[in-house]
């Protein structure tokens, strides 16, 4: 593959996120240092210039997310995340202490 070139592309996403789903591809070009909890700001610049996109960071509240149920809300089997706006795609959804995150993906058209 030619690291110059890439950009991530959409995939499928899984009948069930399961609280915790990246795109496959983001290992493979992620910046994040072992074992650390967050991202610097570096990290996260270079993070977006490796997938030759810019992330959209989403957070969200369960309350607001009828899909999961309230008695388990690591149960993601019937959310099914849409795009905040046209162009974007996810790439990323995992659970934190303060409620599910998103990362959709806007592509870069300059390289």
């Amino acid at each position: 593959m030619d690291e110059k070139n890439y950009q991530i592309q959409p995939v499928d996403i899984p009948e069930d996120l399961n609280s915790c789903w990246f795109h496959p591809d983001i290992a493979e070009h992620d910046t994040i240092d072992d074992g650390a909890e967050y991202y610097t700001k570096e990290q996260w610049e270079q993070l977006q210039k490796n997938l030759s996109v810019e992330i959209i960071y989403h957070r969200c509240e369960y309350e607001d997310i009828p899909e999961i149920p309230k008695e388990d809300s690591s149960d993601w089997s019937k959310w099914k995340p849409t795009a905040p706006k046209e162009g974007l795609f996810l790439i990323a959804a995992f659970d934190t202490e303060d409620g599910p995150v998103l990362w959709w993906a806007k592509q870069r058209e300059n390289k």
